[in-house]
Order: C-alpha cells, then structure tokens, then sequence
C-alpha cells in the first residue's frame, strides 16, 4: 500500500471514529453545556478530516468551496472549557464573533472562487484557489494559536476561579491535551510554512503528520472524555450521598444531644460524684457507645469533660455568693458534684484559666 493510500484510508477512519465519539457523548451528555462544545470540537476535527479525504478524491463540490472548518476548533475549546470549569461569566463568548465570521468567510470564498473561475483558466484558477485557503488558512491559524495560548493561560494561572470542579478533576487529561494540541500547532505551522514555501505545489505530503495528529487527538479526546466524565459523575454522586448522610446524622444527633443535656440539668445528675457513662446511658435508654458518640460530635469533648462543665459552671455560682463565703473550697468541690478537691482544682484550672481561690477573690 502506497503512503498516500495509507493516508486516505487513515483519514477516512479517523473522520468516522469522530461521528461515533459524538453520537456516544452526546446521547449520554446531552444536558452538559461543557460537554456539547467539546463534542462539536470533535466532529468539527472529524469534518476537517473528512474534507481532507473529499480534497485527495477529488471531489468536484470542493473545488469550489473549502470550509475552513479548523477555524472553530479553538474557539470551540476556549468555550468548552469556560462551560467545563464554571467561569463562564468570568469571560467572553467568543462565539458570538467567530460564528459570524466563519459562515461570512464561506459566503466570500464562494464569491471570490465563483468569479475567478469565470474569468480565468483552470491553471490560473487552481493556484488562485490554494492561495486563497491558504490565506484564509494563516489567519485561521493565527486566531487559533491566540486562543490556545489564552485557554493554557487559564488553566495555569486562573486555578482560584475554578477550585470547585478541582475538588472532582485534577485537569491533569487536560493539560495532557493542551501538550498534544502544542504538538499539532507546530506541525500545522510547519505544512503551511511548507506549503507558501514550495509555492503551493506538491505540498500534501506535509500534511500527512498534522492530519495524523489530528485523528490521536480525536481517539484519545473521546476516550479520555468518556473515562474522565464518568468519574466525575460517579464522584459527585458519592459526595452528594456522603454529605447529605452527616447533615441528617447531625440533626438527629442535635435532638439527641439536647435531650440529654435537657435531663441532666433538669435533674441536676451532674451532682452525683458516683454519675459515670453507663449509669446515665441506662437511664436515658441508649448504649453508653451511643451516647459518648453524641456527646463527641456535638462537643468534640468526652463524657467528663462534659459533665466537669456543668460542675464547674455549679461552683462559680456558689463561690462569689455571699451567703457562701465562709463556706470552704472543698465542701463547694464536693457539692459541686467533685469526688476530692484535686479533681476539683484541675477541672476548674482547666476550665476557667484559673483557680477556685483566685476566681472567688476577683470576683469577691
């Protein structure tokens, strides 16, 4: 099989893998604004690709007419990728332009081609038309590299605008496109710059690698698409479930907590030195692994500390009443709900800054 043989076959393959990537992401995407712009970036590749082999068969409709379509692709991504990160609001709609333009573009090759193949030979007519699309070609190529180097500036430099979708996707499958996509650049600069050099003659064969390179990024965009969108779906379905699961557990867990705070302060059982997690887990009715799980998340303290709160906030009143300041350090401990006085001084220390003694002189 001969290169160019190859190459057409090459081609025509791609073009078709490009319309199947799009059915699939589109039936499943349908709804994804991020997902509609890449996919149209696919099949504009894919139209490209196919026109390319319409040019190398000669097709008749073509010597009229050359759709620039590789004038949408970068527009197309920059647009994908604003939808994709949520920041659309953060930047322009380049479309708006590049749409107008890409179909007056079309409107004025078909006018310009039409007239001079009126006028002109078939010799004189085939130059003027590769030297039109050429042309027409450079400044696409201009308008693409401007975009591309605008859309690598935001995913390098405007992480803080997008730190949501992050949290899902680590961009890594886009940078890897942004690297294969510099190499495509290159190897389109490099066959047009062949192109103007060799005069617009015999310059196919330099295409070869950029039409080549054009059909990779077509296979591993979709398929990199379809593996990344699943995970980021399967992701976002699993943080939705996890974070709504700890919202209901903490409401219930708020119920619970004010119930037993309700009990133990309306029955004063913080005054019982004997009182410990079980004894008050039997009364309320639950497991003391229950309740000392309630307790930690609504306090991110312990059973003791809890209570020591309750016994401490019990002897403060005690220790600057009047009626109390004969009353010893150790008889308030004790009826505060204390076993001894160092259990005392230690929880009130570690409450409070300070000890018994210097809180009931400040405030005596």
């Amino acid at each position: 099989m001969q290169l160019s043989e190859f190459f057409n076959l090459f081609l025509i393959i791609s073009a078709i893998h490009g319309f199947a990537f799009n059915f699939f992401l589109i039936k499943k995407n349908i709804k994804n604004k991020g997902i509609l712009f890449i996919n149209l970036m696919i099949l504009v590749i894919a139209l490209n690709n196919l026109q390319s082999w319409f040019l190398i068969k000669d097709f008749f409709v073509l010597k009229y007419i050359q759709i620039p379509w590789h004038f949408l692709v970068a527009p197309l991504f920059y647009t994908f990728l604003i939808h994709y990160l949520h920041i659309k609001e953060n930047f322009f709609n380049v479309l708006k332009i590049v749409i107008p333009i890409f179909f007056i573009s079309i409107i004025l090759q078909v006018v310009n081609l039409s007239f001079v193949n009126d006028i002109s030979n078939d010799g004189n007519y085939l130059l003027f038309y590769e030297k039109y699309t050429a042309v027409e070609e450079a400044i696409s190529l201009l308008i693409s590299l401007t975009l591309f180097f605008y859309c690598y500036n935001i995913l390098k430099n405007k992480s803080h605008l997008f730190k949501e979708i992050l949290s899902f996707d680590n961009l890594k499958w886009l940078n890897t496109f942004i690297y294969l996509a510099g190499i495509t650049y290159i190897l389109w600069i490099t066959a047009l710059s062949i192109k103007f050099y060799l005069n617009f003659d015999n310059f196919i064969v330099f295409y070869y690698p950029l039409r080549i390179m054009t059909t990779v990024l077509i296979y591993w965009l979709g398929y990199e698409l379809v593996f990344v969108l699943k995970q980021v779906n399967e992701r976002k379905s699993i943080r939705e479930k996890i974070v709504a699961k700890p919202k209901e557990e903490k409401e219930n867990l708020s119920k619970k907590f004010i119930k037993i705070t309700t009990y133990i302060k309306d029955n004063r059982r913080f005054l019982d030195n004997l009182l410990s997690l079980e004894t008050l887990a039997n009364e309320l009715q639950i497991s003391s692994s229950q309740l000392s799980k309630v307790i930690n998340e609504e306090t991110s303290q312990n059973f003791n500390y809890l209570i020591n709160t309750y016994r401490v906030d019990f002897s403060k009143k005690l220790l600057i009443d009047p009626e109390y300041n004969n009353y010893t350090i150790t008889s308030i401990a004790l009826e505060s709900g204390f076993n001894s006085k160092s259990t005392f001084y230690n929880a009130f220390k570690k409450h409070t800054g300070i000890t018994p003694s210097s809180f009931r002189d400040q405030n005596s």
